[in-house]
């Protein structure tokens, strides 16, 4: 643990003011809970959305199952993430891969970051709202969770991360001890079936079209990733709108996967943005990052044009001739930033692993507007995808992992008139300056990157 903090310190050596945050944040640790989340987290918990997207015009959650068990809080070694029951991928791209291109499991450590507090062994469940969450109103005591006993449970930590970025943040990550691995109708298992917001010492709150709303009341079914062969991560929203940079941010000790937009990686030809949002963590195998130019390993494009015929579209970098309108696949964004000699896209590429993928794409405006569905046919050549309790490409031989998702049809909702987002800024004035920091250097990354 002692090694990760160091290299954690390490990896932010050229923001000298960030790096004093991670010092701060990462001094408290010695095996003990302290009082106070870690400055760390109280950063990233400010009340920031800007151009955060709305996904329905209701408040509601959209998806909260039981994603994986035992692997949040473990010492990052092979030997001790083999034994918590998580896997190692076998890694090719790199010869001084990070932790992350390893391994889905997170350190006590690094969760303390993101997370306030540091855990030991903990299972992990997404809650993803249809609107923005005010994030300094998320308590884990907000949330009750039923278990198939019929106890009642209260995460431990709770926190936004990995939905770090100014224009999401409509989902909470719960890290607790939640249940097991067996399937249900085995008489020993233990799993999550219903997820509800409860008001606590003071309530929740969501952010929507007239403003601050109470998510006292809230709640959905849960489904655990071990219950059936196909009961892992799948779509719960598919939203198309012009493409925008807004809000495309994070506090600047968050920033290292950043900038990751359409813009950032396909320049002035990242027009329109499919934004994909999802019940938990997409990846081919529970752990390898997904990479910008895979649009066709796991989606395809359903068009249907003003004639009423059918269109598919599977190819990235083509122009499709439809109805005399053209559009064309650019590729893949808000994962991880463009790839460069010193990070190619492979398994050693990390992108952020949050709730939200966007196919970027190009072309006229009719054409657009004739999009009807986003495709993960899951099969054949299309890989399925696996929440982040995967089995990677190196499992533990008799070791259960989370199961991947289903195929879907998902339809799309047509945002391009109106993109249904909102913005809602009340920053702590301590915090003011790091955030304008945090944007100078997301600013100067840019254009660093741009030159080169």
């Amino acid at each position: 643990m002692l090694s990760k903090t160091a290299s954690s310190i390490e990896l932010m050596s050229k923001r000298p003011i960030v790096t004093l945050l991670v010092a701060a944040s990462l001094s408290f640790y010695s095996g003990k809970l302290q009082a106070e989340p870690t400055a760390s987290y109280q950063l990233l918990m400010q009340d920031i959305l800007i151009n955060a997207d709305l996904w329905d015009t209701v408040p509601r959650i959209m998806a909260s199952d039981y994603a994986f068990e035992g692997i949040i809080g473990v010492t990052i070694t092979e030997a001790d993430v083999r034994a918590a029951g998580g896997t190692w991928n076998t890694v090719t791209g790199s010869t001084n891969p990070p932790d992350r291109a390893y391994t889905s499991a997170s350190s006590p450590s690094n969760v303390a970051l993101g997370f306030g507090y540091p855990v030991n062994f903990a299972d992990a469940l997404p809650v993803v709202f249809s609107w923005p969450v005010l994030p300094s109103t998320v308590k884990p005591e907000n949330f009750r969770l039923t278990l198939n006993t019929g106890a009642f449970v209260q995460p431990e930590v709770v926190s936004i991360s990995p939905n770090l970025e100014y224009n999401e943040r409509n989902t909470v990550v719960l890290f607790g001890e939640f249940g097991n691995r067996l399937a249900p109708g085995d008489p020993d298992a233990i799993y999550v079936t219903h997820v509800e917001v409860v008001e606590g010492t003071t309530p929740m709150r969501l952010f929507g079209p007239s403003g601050p709303v109470s998510a006292t009341g809230l709640s959905k079914e849960s489904v655990s990733a071990y219950s059936s062969p196909t009961a892992g991560p799948y779509l719960v929203g598919a939203k198309l709108s012009v493409m925008s940079v807004l809000g495309e941010g994070a506090p600047a000790l968050f920033s290292g996967n950043l900038p990751n937009d359409g813009v950032a990686l396909y320049g002035d030809a990242a027009e329109y943005r499919l934004r994909l949002l999802t019940s938990g963590g997409f990846s081919a195998d529970g752990v390898v990052s997904m990479l910008p130019n895979k649009f066709s390993r796991y989606f395809r494009l359903r068009l249907v044009d003003g004639d009423g015929v059918e269109h598919w579209l599977v190819e990235t970098d083509v122009d499709y001739l439809i109805g005399g309108y053209t559009l064309r696949i650019l590729g893949l964004a808000d994962l991880g930033p463009v790839a460069t000699d010193e990070m190619p896209y492979n398994d050693a590429y990390i992108e952020d692993h949050d709730n939200q993928i966007d196919i970027i794409l190009q072309g006229d405006e009719q054409a657009m507007r004739w999009i009807t569905g986003v495709h993960i046919p899951a099969e054949g050549l299309y890989s399925p995808f696996y929440n982040p309790g995967g089995p990677g490409n190196n499992p533990t031989p008799g070791v259960t992992y989370s199961s991947p998702g289903p195929a879907q049809l998902f339809p799309v909702w047509n945002a391009l008139d109106d993109p249904m987002t909102v913005t809602y800024v009340v920053p702590e004035p301590s915090v003011i300056l790091l955030l304008i920091l945090g944007g100078a250097t997301l600013l100067l990354v840019r254009r660093r990157r741009s030159a080169n």
